[in-house]
């Protein structure tokens, strides 16, 4: 399974062609995708501060049901706490949201799907794929 990252997701919801043409690739190959209860919250933020909430929010639904959502458990929050305090990422800090949506996928064993390759590639254990 590969995880999409809210920068992906939001490339979906707007139909972007590179963005379904990975998907649909990855369709083919039987591939089944999920995301974190993170980047719906970052999702909801979007579309609760759209102009046109109501659309927004349904779209936000449909998304919903087309993916697996991903449990953050108790080992993503192990993870979070070795990452939030390896002494690289604290050179340079990764925003929390960013370390959580990473620490759920690492626990998961899945890869993340982005469009932030510099924020997430100085993740330790964080298999990344470029969407």
């Amino acid at each position: 399974m590969v995880c999409l990252d809210t920068s992906v997701l939001i490339a979906l919801l707007r139909n972007d062609k590179n963005a379904m043409s990975k998907l649909r690739m990855e369709a083919a190959r039987g591939t089944r995708v999920s995301t974190t209860p993170v980047n719906l919250c970052e999702l909801y933020a979007g579309a609760y501060s759209s102009r046109d909430q109501l659309r927004e929010l349904k779209r936000l639904k449909g998304l919903q049901e087309a993916v697996r959502i991903l449990e953050f458990n108790i080992e993503a929050c192990r993870r979070y706490g070795e990452l939030v305090n390896d002494p690289d990422l604290k050179v340079k800090p990764i925003g929390d949201f960013d370390l959580i949506i990473a620490s759920i996928v690492i626990s998961h064993d899945e890869s993340l799907a982005s469009r932030n390759v510099e924020r997430f590639q100085r993740i330790p254990g964080l298999n990344l794929e470029i969407w």
